[in-house]
């Protein structure tokens, strides 16, 4: 087994912050709301990320927007899930939510039905939906 970069190291612990923040569309707050794409604001900026940010996007975001946006920001796709990689849900035909990979079968997620963040088990629901694991590089 590898070692962790430090960059997600410090991705993981600032979501990990974030668990028990209610659900909030749009939201940028830890510990007051957040949604799951501010989630993964907050991750990367505590790494070190530059981050261009934006909150004019649907309750349910656009998946061509999103997956531009991730690659915007250098992402790779890559095959298999590691700590600190990003999670690409589809609910309806596109991507729509995401996620930071906490290990191989972890997620950290800001969940509307839970309504709040939570850290869970990538299960058979979720594996369904995954649309593509990108990898940010220090």
């Amino acid at each position: 087994m590898h070692s962790i970069p430090d960059h997600v190291t410090k991705m993981i612990a600032a979501a990990r912050r974030c668990i028990g923040t209610p659900f909030h569309h749009q939201g940028r707050r830890p510990g007051a709301g957040i949604d799951c794409i501010g989630l993964i604001v907050v991750a990367l900026r505590a790494a070190g990320f530059n981050v261009n940010d934006r909150t004019d996007y649907a309750r349910r975001p656009d998946g061509k927007s999103l997956l531009k946006a991730l690659q915007d920001h250098g992402a790779a796709p890559v095959a298999e899930i590691e700590p600190g990689d990003i999670l690409l849900f589809r609910y309806d035909n596109q991507p729509q939510h995401v996620a930071l990979a906490t290990e191989s079968d972890r997620m950290i997620h800001s969940f509307a039905v839970a309504g709040e963040v939570v850290e869970t088990i990538i299960g058979d629901y979720w594996r369904r939906r995954l649309n593509g694991i990108y990898r940010f590089s220090a």
